[in-house]
């Protein structure tokens, strides 16, 4: 506990620490109408709707009434794909509408929750106190589960809230986060997290699911707490999208931004993906997670983050040829000069 403490204490300190050097960053050079032809660019087709304060009641879980925010394509047909999207540390389900509508633009059903560490920083510290960070991870992963366990329930309260007719595909799925939701989601994948420093812990359990197609990691965590570390992801397999940019740095915990790509580089190959934005930082300014953060929007970088996710959304839950070979090209480098790229092993 008091290691722990600690921990939450240098984090705070290192809010207000002197920030890295940033790199110089290329700007985004290109033609609007290149722009428009990467996958999931624009806008799509459907007009995205959000539902907000659904409760799902939750008996067993420490998270017992989870409250969730749906994002749903209001004119599509047909059962709808769906993605799981776990919020960042401290953040809530509401901090992330620039991507997940743009998600539902491109007919895609996001469900949000709100974790035990969500809402507030002082909600968040209260609940590390009180269930540690190993059970924060924890409780994270079994909100996830019980989301997925129970879709025909949030199908029937996103349709009675919305007065739309709402049907959710319930066999295949994908799991997305950012930052520690990054994390949250890559368990799913097969990450794995445990206190290196204590001689008796052993590795979390592997949470792989037949339902879940694949992984959306935005700018996930690098090492942090002695419970994330180098051996967190080398049972982690693909499909999985990891984001970050070149000024994606924390004076304490990641001063070089290329820390966030540990998970891509340490992860079993195959179907491993990594976007880079140049000078796209953890927030992409104040447009994810942290909106009441003083900082200049950067409205390029969520464009292409958007741009990749959409195209991993289609190629492993659509199986859309055309977006797979997207993931496997050099096209978004070539149409952006540089100012994205996308790795893969």
């Amino acid at each position: 506990m008091n290691r722990l403490l600690l921990a939450l204490v240098i984090f705070l300190a290192g809010c207000s620490a002197d920030a890295p050097p940033l790199p110089l960053a290329k700007p985004l050079v290109a033609a609007a109408a290149d722009l428009k032809k990467l996958p999931g660019y624009d806008i799509g087709v459907y007009t995205p709707q959000a539902v907000d304060a659904l409760v799902l009641q939750a008996p067993g879980l420490d998270n017992s009434e989870l409250e969730l925010r749906v994002w749903f394509p209001a004119d599509a047909d047909g059962d709808l794909p769906v993605v799981v999207f776990s919020h960042g540390n401290w953040s809530d389900r509401d901090k992330y509408d620039k991507l997940l509508g743009h998600w539902a633009s491109h007919g895609y059903v996001v469900i949000a929750p709100t974790h035990l560490d969500g809402r507030s920083m002082a909600r968040g510290i209260f609940n590390s106190l009180r269930y540690g960070q190993l059970g924060l991870i924890s409780a994270r992963v079994d909100d996830v589960r019980y989301i997925m366990d129970n879709l025909a329930a949030i199908e029937g309260k996103v349709s009675a809230a919305s007065g739309a007719s709402v049907r959710f595909r319930k066999n295949q799925l994908v799991i997305a986060g950012h930052s520690f939701g990054a994390f949250t989601a890559q368990q799913f994948a097969g990450a794995q997290a445990w206190d290196i420093s204590e001689s008796d812990s052993s590795p979390a359990d592997v949470f792989i699911d037949p339902r879940v197609a694949g992984v959306v990691a935005i700018s996930p965590p690098g090492p942090m707490f002695d419970v994330i570390h180098e051996k967190s992801w080398l049972q982690m397999r693909g499909p999985v999208l990891v984001t970050t940019g070149t000024w994606d740095s924390n004076a304490q915990f990641w001063p070089d931004w290329r820390m966030h790509l540990m998970s891509h580089e340490t992860a079993t190959a195959g179907d491993q993906f990594a976007l880079v934005v140049e000078g796209a930082d953890h927030y992409l300014g104040n447009l994810i997670c942290r909106p009441e953060r003083e900082a200049k929007p950067q409205h390029n970088a969520l464009a292409i983050v958007n741009s990749a996710s959409v195209a991993f959304l289609n190629a492993f839950l659509r199986s859309d040829e055309k977006a797979a070979a997207h993931l496997r090209s050099n096209e978004l480098q070539s149409v952006t000069k540089g100012f994205g790229q996308l790795l893969r092993r």
